[in-house]
C-alpha cells in the first residue's frame, strides 16, 4: 500500500521558518533591557531621569539655598528655624537663580543635599 503524504504549506505552526525554534523560546528583551534601550540617547549613553528637589532658603544668610532630592530624607539641619521652605523644583516648579542640575546631582549623591547661591552681580 502506498501512503499518501500530507503536504503542508509553510513552516510548522509555532516555529520560526529560518531556525525551526519554537516561537515561545525566542529571546525577547526583558523589561529592564527595553527601558535601558529606550533611555539611551544618540550617543549610546543612558540618560538619567530628571530629579525633583525640595528647595529651602536660609534665614540667616542672604541668598543661600539648599536643594534636597525628593527621593532622600530631609536633613535635620533644615527642619529648624534657620531655614524656610521655598518650594519644589521640578518641571515647572520654583527655580532660584544659580541652581545647576549637574552640580546638584553630584552633591546630592555624595552628601544628600546641595547648597548653592545665585551668582553675584556687580552694581
Amino acid at each position: 500500500m502506498i501512503g499518501v503524504a500530507s503536504v503542508r504549506m509553510g513552516p510548522p505552526r509555532g516555529r520560526r521558518a529560518d531556525r525551526g525554534t519554537p516561537a515561545a523560546r525566542e529571546r525577547r528583551p526583558r523589561p529592564r533591557e527595553r527601558v535601558a534601550t529606550l533611555a539611551e540617547g544618540a550617543h549610546g549613553r543612558a540618560k538619567s531621569p530628571p530629579r525633583t528637589y525640595v528647595i529651602f532658603e536660609a534665614r540667616f544668610a542672604h541668598d543661600l539655598y539648599c536643594a534636597v532630592p525628593t527621593s532622600l530624607p530631609i536633613p535635620d539641619f533644615l527642619t529648624g528655624a534657620a531655614w524656610q521652605y521655598r518650594g519644589t523644583l521640578g518641571k515647572r516648579g520654583f527655580r532660584p537663580p544659580g541652581f545647576k542640575a549637574a552640580s546638584a546631582w553630584k552633591a546630592a549623591s555624595r552628601d544628600g543635599f546641595y547648597l548653592f547661591s545665585p551668582p553675584r552681580t556687580e552694581e
